[in-house]
C-alpha cells in the first residue's frame, strides 16, 4: 500500500514539471501610460508606456477612427526595442481631422502570439475648441462636441519707415529729368566740338 502511495506521488510531481509553464500574457506587461482614455490631444503627444515582455519580437503604435467599423488601423510606430516607462512615439495629431480616435499598442512575441492593448475615446482638438469639461468614456454614452467657429480677425500691418511720400517722388522725378536734359546738352556740345576741330 506504501509502494502505491509513493508512486502515485512521485507521478503527479512529474507531471506538475513537465507540464509546459504557462507565459503570462502580454497584454498584462504591455501598456499605454499615457494618454489616457479621454483625454483632449493637441499637437505633438508622447505616448507613454511599456513593451517590457518576455519574449518580445516587435511591437505596433497605431491609431483609428473611434467610430470605424472596418477595423483599418494606420501605423505611427514600430520597433522591437524593451521599453519600460519612457516614451514609445511621437504622435503629429495636427496631421488628422479633430475627432474621436482609437490608440492601440500591439505587442507580437517570437511564440507566435499577439496581444493588443487599445486606449479609446481620445480626443484630438487641434481645430475645434475643448469643451469645458473632460467626458468620462463609457461604451453606450457617445460624446459630442458642438463646432463654435473661430472669428477671423485682422492684423494691421506695420508702418514702412521707407515710405515715399508723392512730393518726394515728384521732386526725384524732376531732378532726374533735369539731369538727363544737362547730360543731352554735353553729349550735344561735344559733338559739335568734335565736328568743328576736324
Amino acid at each position: 500500500m506504501r509502494y502505491k502511495r509513493w508512486i502515485l506521488v512521485l507521478v503527479i510531481l512529474v507531471l506538475v514539471h513537465s507540464a509546459p509553464v504557462l507565459a503570462r500574457p502580454a497584454q498584462a506587461l504591455g501598456r499605454i501610460s499615457a494618454p489616457a482614455s479621454g483625454d483632449a490631444l493637441q499637437g505633438m503627444v508622447a505616448i507613454v508606456g511599456s513593451t517590457d515582455v518576455e519574449g518580445l519580437r516587435q511591437w505596433e503604435l497605431s491609431f483609428s477612427y473611434a467610430q470605424d467599423t472596418t477595423n483599418t488601423w494606420f501605423l505611427i510606430e514600430r520597433d522591437d526595442t524593451v521599453i519600460r516607462d519612457q516614451t514609445l512615439a511621437e504622435w503629429d495629431t495636427r496631421s488628422i481631422t479633430d475627432g474621436a480616435y482609437n490608440l492601440r499598442l500591439t505587442i507580437y512575441l517570437e511564440s507566435g502570439e499577439r496581444s493588443d492593448l487599445i486606449v479609446e475615446n481620445l480626443r484630438i482638438r487641434n481645430y475645434t475648441p475643448i469643451e469645458t469639461s473632460t467626458p468620462h468614456p463609457s461604451p453606450t454614452v457617445l460624446v459630442t462636441a458642438t463646432n463654435t467657429p473661430v472669428p477671423v480677425t485682422s492684423t494691421p500691418l506695420p508702418t514702412n519707415s521707407i515710405e515715399i511720400s508723392s512730393s518726394d517722388f515728384s521732386n526725384s522725378l524732376g531732378r532726374g529729368v533735369i539731369v538727363a536734359i544737362v547730360l543731352f546738352l554735353i553729349i550735344g556740345l561735344y559733338t559739335s566740338f568734335r565736328k568743328t576741330l576736324r
